[in-house]
This record gives C-alpha cells, sequence and structure tokens, in this order.
C-alpha cells in the first residue's frame, strides 16, 4: 500500500527512537523496563529495533524501489509485524507500571500502538483486496 508508505516509514522511526532512547534516557518507560526486567527487557527493546529496521527496509524496498525489487517475507507478513510493533510499544507501560510512568509516556505509548494497530489493519485489507484481483480464494 504505497499511500501509506511515508506513515509507516515514521512509525519505524519513532520505534527505532524509543529502542535507542531506553539506553539513554534513563526517566522513560523503556529504560526503567531495562533497568527492572534485565534480560527481558533488552529482549523487548531489541526486539523492537529489530521489527523497526524490517518495517523500515520493507518501505524502502517494497514501496520505493522499483517492482523488480521484492522484499516477498515482509510483503507478506506486513500487517504481524505492525501488531507486533504495537505490543512491543505496549509492553514497556506494563513493566514501569508499578515504579514510573507519567501520563505524557502513558499517552505517547498508547497512541503509537493504537497507530500500529491500524496500519496493520490496512495492511491485511490491501492483502485481502490484492488476493481477491488475483482470484485467490482464501479460507476463512
Amino acid at each position: 500500500m504505497k499511500t501509506d508508505a511515508l506513515a509507516r516509514l515514521i512509525y519505524a522511526y519513532m520505534a527505532v527512537y524509543i529502542a535507542v532512547s531506553a539506553f539513554t534516557a534513563p526517566c522513560l518507560a523503556t529504560s526503567v523496563m531495562l533497568v527492572l526486567d534485565g534480560v527481558w527487557g533488552y529482549a523487548v527493546t531489541c526486539g523492537t529495533g529489530a521489527l523497526a529496521a524490517v518495517i523500515a527496509l520493507d518501505v524502502a524496498i517494497n514501496d520505493w524501489l522499483p517492482d523488480k525489487y521484492v522484499f516477498h517475507w515482509a510483503r507478506v507478513r506486513r500487517h504481524w509485524l505492525y501488531v507486533l510493533t504495537a505490543a512491543a510499544y505496549v509492553t514497556p507501560i506494563f513493566a514501569a507500571s508499578a515504579y514510573v510512568v507519567n501520563a505524557a509516556q502513558f499517552i505517547f505509548y498508547i497512541d503509537m500502538a493504537s497507530f500500529g494497530l491500524v496500519l496493520g489493519y490496512r495492511e491485511a485489507q490491501a492483502y485481502r483486496e490484492a488476493q481477491a484481483k488475483r482470484g485467490c480464494q482464501c479460507a476463512e
């Protein structure tokens, strides 16, 4: 879905920003998750960064490069990438909720997770429409 390319790239950028700022900003919920949850906090943070990198590559290759360059794996699973990234946005809130989460951080993380779910829904719809145009029948 080439119309959402910029929005998807901004979403990936914000996920990378959250993952990197977890190591540099001590008051963020993600950095609190790193300190308190240890290995699991690092896994979620690094997983968020990895998901964002795959989303950015997907946008760059599948939307902006010519059609002869295709990242098939990401194109087929695009909607799941956004759902997993949305879950990664919500995880720090739950991990740090007993210690410190201010209203601005709460609103930011929830809004970004909701935006990821909307992007995932739009990508799933676009994928179904593309399959319907090709005549593929999906088992429901």
